[in-house]
């Protein structure tokens, strides 16, 4: 199954509640650590536009509970679910995110 979706960053309110919304802790703890606002940006829009693009993969409606990580390299990953393949890509005022989940009888 695949999903996909695309993040205006203009649309992105970097406010307790939407953050709270859409990030899990670890998330958050990561989130935090960002000091420039333009870069919070990025990584909240990359992240809604992640968990809507397991959404449209799953139809899980748990899907704000999945922490969308980085590993060493940089390369995002979906906590818990080497089922799910995520991709994240920003340019100018877009985030844009592909799921790829090779077994969705798994979740």
């Amino acid at each position: 199954m695949l999903g996909i979706d695309i993040v205006q960053l203009s649309r992105i309110q970097l406010d307790a509640p939407f953050m709270d919304y859409v990030l899990t802790e670890e998330e958050k703890e990561i989130y935090s650590r960002k000091q420039d606002n333009h870069l919070k940006r990025e990584y909240l829009a990359g992240r809604f536009a992640a968990k809507e693009a397991i959404f449209k993969a799953t139809q899980d409606k748990g899907y704000l509970n999945y922490s969308v990580l980085n590993d060493s390299n940089g390369k995002p990953y979906v906590k818990d679910h080497p089922e799910i393949h995520i991709s994240i890509s920003h340019d100018g005022d877009y985030a844009v995110a592909i799921a790829l989940v090779n077994n969705p009888n798994n979740l």
